[in-house]
């Protein structure tokens, strides 16, 4: 066998092995977004009362690694401008219940969900440029860890009525 067919068939070889790990790494599956139900936000009818409220749903992950709910936008930019924050309902130093952001995201677990409520995660909305009144719907597109988002559309609900 001459020098230049071993030479061909080491290179037939080598673009064969290369294609099949790029065959491989294109079989990779995409990340995909928690899917969300029931999904809810808290009515504020008269902002002199403050001017944030929470939303609330099942975020339920069908993937095999947890991901983390890190936040999000409010499609309305007249509801808010600003950026939406994953929070929860701690204890303090003094045993007081405090809002605070999670910092590394909610996680929803895999193969699992998590359920936001009042008192405990919830998607915070900052700085409500107008009231809310139970029966308005809200869109907004929440971020996940593993680069997706999932718009969800959630309906304002007057709190005196969940019954956690």
């Amino acid at each position: 066998m001459s020098s230049t067919t071993t030479a061909r068939r080491m290179g037939l070889i080598a673009a064969t092995t290369l294609c099949a790990a790029l065959a491989l790494v294109g079989c990779a599956p995409a990340p995909v977004a928690p899917t969300a139900s029931e999904v809810w936000i808290k009515a504020v009818p008269d902002l002199v009362a403050g001017d944030m409220t929470g939303l609330f749903g099942t975020f339920t992950n069908d993937g095999s690694e947890i991901v983390y709910i890190t936040g999000g936008t409010a499609a309305d930019a007249s509801l808010t401008a600003s950026k939406l924050d994953a929070h929860e309902v701690v204890k303090d130093a003094s045993g007081k219940m405090v809002m605070q952001e999670v910092k590394t995201g909610i996680p929803v677990p895999a193969h699992g969900s998590v359920i936001l409520k009042p008192g405990s995660y919830h998607i915070m909305f900052w700085n409500l440029k107008k009231p809310l009144v139970a029966g308005d719907k809200v869109t907004a597109t929440i971020s996940f860890s593993n680069g997706t988002s999932r718009e969800v559309t959630a309906v304002a609900r007057d709190i005196s009525n969940y019954a956690g």
